[in-house]
């Protein structure tokens, strides 16, 4: 196997992970703010609250993916293949 094809496939399964990591585990936050703002709590809208929940969906969807896959993966080495 050459270093070109090597470096292609290797390019490809990376990009094939951001699938299934945003994919996946990002989305479900989304879900988050649908179940928050139900018909019962139309009193509770109150500006704070949106940007609250708007907040934690954020943060949630950014910190998951970098806690769970970038520093397990940079954490890894060759030695325990």
């Amino acid at each position: 196997v050459s270093w070109i094809n090597y470096c292609q496939s290797t390019a490809l399964l990376a990009y094939q992970s951001l699938g299934v990591v945003y994919g996946d585990l990002s989305t479900s936050p989304l879900y988050v703010y649908k179940s928050t703002f139900v018909e019962k709590l139309q009193d509770d809208r109150s500006e704070e609250a949106i940007f609250g929940v708007l907040s934690l969906i954020f943060w949630t969807i950014t910190l998951i993916p970098l806690l769970k896959y970038v520093f397990i993966l940079l954490s890894a080495d060759d030695n325990g293949e």
